[in-house]
C-alpha cells in the first residue's frame, strides 16, 4: 500500500549534503534539570584544585532548578569535591554567550585547607566554557549553543536556547533522547 511505501521511504532517507540551520528549544525548570543530567550530556571536568577530592568530578543535579525571567537567571545545582554548589546561568553582558557563576551552596560546611573561592572561580570558568562550546550529538545531528533568553510566556517560566544545528544524518528511528 502507499502508506507502507511512504514509511519505507522515510526509514531510508539519506542526507547527501550536510544541512546547517538554527533551532529553538524551550525548557521548563524540570526540562532543564533533565537536560543537564541526561546520559548523553557529560558534565565538564574542572581543573585539579588544591584541596579538591581525589575524584574531582562535577555532577549536575536535576532537582531544585529555578528559571527566573525577572532576574534573567537559571539556577541549578551540582556536587563537586564533596560539596554542593549553586550555579546561575545567565546571558553574558555582550550577549550570544552563556555566563555561569558558581558559589558554594548555602549551609555547606567548609574546611580550612580548601580554597573555596579558587574552586568557585574554576567551576564558573569551566561550566561557562562547557555551555558555550557544548556540542550535543544525536546520532548524526549536532546541536551547539548559540544564545539564550528567559521568558514567562506559556504555562511556566522557561529558558529558550537558540542552537546551531548541523545534520549529517538523521537520528535512527529507535534512538531514545
Amino acid at each position: 500500500t502507499l502508506s507502507r511505501l511512504t514509511s519505507l521511504a522515510f526509514l531510508h532517507l539519506v542526507v547527501f549534503l550536510t544541512a546547517k540551520g538554527r533551532a529553538m528549544v524551550a525548557l521548563s525548570a524540570t526540562d532543564f534539570g533533565n537536560f543537564i543530567t541526561h546520559p548523553l550530556m557529560q558534565p565538564p571536568s574542572p581543573p585539579k584544585i588544591q584541596g579538591a577530592s581525589a575524584d574531582g568530578e562535577l555532577h549536575f543535579l536535576k532537582e531544585n532548578v529555578r528559571v527566573d525571567p525577572s532576574s534573567g537567571a537559571v539556577t541549578f545545582y551540582g556536587t563537586y569535591s564533596g560539596a554542593r554548589w549553586e550555579f546561575q546561568l545567565r546571558r553574558s553582558e555582550g550577549g550570544r554567550k552563556a555566563f555561569i557563576q558558581a558559589v558554594l551552596a548555602q549551609g555547606q560546611e567548609t574546611r580550612q585547607d580548601v580554597d573555596y573561592e579558587e574552586m568557585a572561580n574554576a567551576l564558573s570558568e569551566t561550566t561557562s566554557n562547557f555551555f558555550n562550546h557544548m556540542v550535543f550529538e544525536l546520532d548524526g545531528t549536532f546541536l551547539s549553543f548559540k544564545d539564550m533568553m528567559l521568558t514567562n510566556k506559556g504555562k511556566e517560566p522557561s529558558v529558550m536556547l537558540s542552537l546551531m544545528i548541523t545534520v549529517k544524518k538523521f537520528p535512527s528511528p529507535g534512538l531514545e533522547f
